[in-house]
């Protein structure tokens, strides 16, 4: 059941290519905002540097695919109406407008993070190394379970880590010197995890019980590569969680005609795919309270994505949103608006929902700017970050 490689290739589409690159994508705010408290965070961090998939993507995957016509023009991230909101215009992010990294580095006062790979840029005030289709596994091992197509293979969590190594000697110079300016810096790491998900359900055709057994692996990586940072000078570390995937529009399009009634929660989501999901930010919880134990002059911090976006399913009204299954930028109709053959940016959905505001989910994967905003004061100011990161 290789939906991806058959249908479009994107964490996370016409082509498999194009699929791949889609999938690849793949509470209450607190009354203080991001934007009130960026006046009292101005100073406090020297830089911010972000790593994971399409979810934190601010341009990676578009300088790399700059040389390859056919995998720009299957980047839908690059066709209006991606941008419309804040940029007016497709900026290499999978969204409307700003994702949750770029809300958090303008309220500590720092410029939007412009992608590592880029050219010509400036990095003393930090860089973004996640990219479309990173993953938490090196592609050696999806190749060990047959898959070959390269969507997977732009950036795993130890490639990213490796862009970064190369860059610090342009920002600090020597290793005390680094050590010294990394400890006053900001870090993102991840969420690493939902396009390990995304081959094996999509792809390699899994249940979400056969993937829970790779889930040891993909947590172990991960916790890896937050001790890395921490052995090159990272001291404050938000580490994110993944979205709720039994909720998310393209999943319900593809599995919700095969599912009875009884594989359906209360509020419309696939139980046993947020199952998979509770339990893979179940164990990496656990292993970064490990972490925060072991290196204790570490600020180390767990972002929740899944409790606050599942909250806005259950209550969708409270948050502004309405049917928070229907996609904003897609086609087909429906209780969904999803159809992979006609994703947001190409032809059939290149006009958004009247109201993106108004919408959880922009692309059938991918949340809105509004969506990302919300999460991004959560994390910042509580409840769904521990500890919240301006505390």
């Amino acid at each position: 059941m290789r939906f991806l490689r058959s249908s479009f290739c994107s964490p996370l589409v016409a082509s498999s290519s194009s699929f791949l690159l889609l999938v690849a994508v793949i509470g209450s705010c607190s009354t203080v905002s991001a934007s009130t408290s960026s006046n009292l965070q101005a100073t406090k961090y020297n830089a911010m540097f972000s790593f994971g998939d399409s979810v934190a993507e601010t341009g990676n995957i578009c300088v790399v695919s700059s040389r390859n016509a056919t995998e720009l023009d299957v980047l839908t991230c690059t066709h209006p109406p991606y941008g419309t909101t804040y940029f007016g215009r497709p900026s290499c992010r999978w969204s409307d407008g700003r994702v949750v990294v770029d809300f958090i580095a303008q309220s500590l006062g720092l410029p939007l993070l412009p992608p590592s790979k880029s050219k010509g840029k400036d990095f003393h005030r930090g860089a973004n190394m996640a990219i479309t289709g990173g993953t938490a596994m090196n592609f050696s091992f999806y190749q060990s379970l047959g898959i070959e197509d390269p969507v997977w293979n732009h950036g795993s969590l130890y490639m990213q880590i490796q862009w970064f190594m190369e860059l610090i000697p342009s920002l600090c110079g020597t290793k005390q010197n680094c050590k010294e300016f990394l400890a006053k810096s900001m870090f993102q790491f991840g969420g690493f995890g939902g396009n390990d998900y995304n081959i094996q359900l999509l792809e390699l055709g899994f249940t979400p019980e056969q993937a829970m057994k790779n889930t040891p692996m993909i947590i172990n990586a991960t916790i890896n590569g937050i001790e890395r940072l921490i052995a090159l000078g990272a001291v404050h570390i938000v580490v994110p969680g993944i979205l709720p995937t039994g909720c998310l529009p393209l999943f319900l399009t593809f599995f919700a005609s095969s599912s009875s009634e009884s594989d359906f929660d209360q509020y419309g989501c696939l139980k046993s795919y947020n199952r998979l999901t509770e339990y893979h930010n179940s164990m990496l919880r656990k292993q970064v309270q490990i972490l925060q134990g072991k290196y204790r002059s570490t600020r180390i911090m767990y972002a929740d994505y899944y409790s606050q976006v599942y909250k806005m399913v259950q209550q969708p009204r409270k948050f502004g949103f309405s049917n928070p299954f229907e996609t904003c930028c897609g086609a087909g109709g429906g209780k969904y608006n999803f159809d992979v053959g006609a994703r947001c940016g190409m032809p059939g959905a290149t006009t958004a929902c009247r109201d993106p505001s108004a919408r959880l989910i922009w692309d059938g994967v991918h949340p809105t700017e509004a969506a990302n905003k919300m999460i991004a004061d959560a994390w910042l100011n509580g409840p769904y970050c521990t500890p919240p990161i301006l505390s």
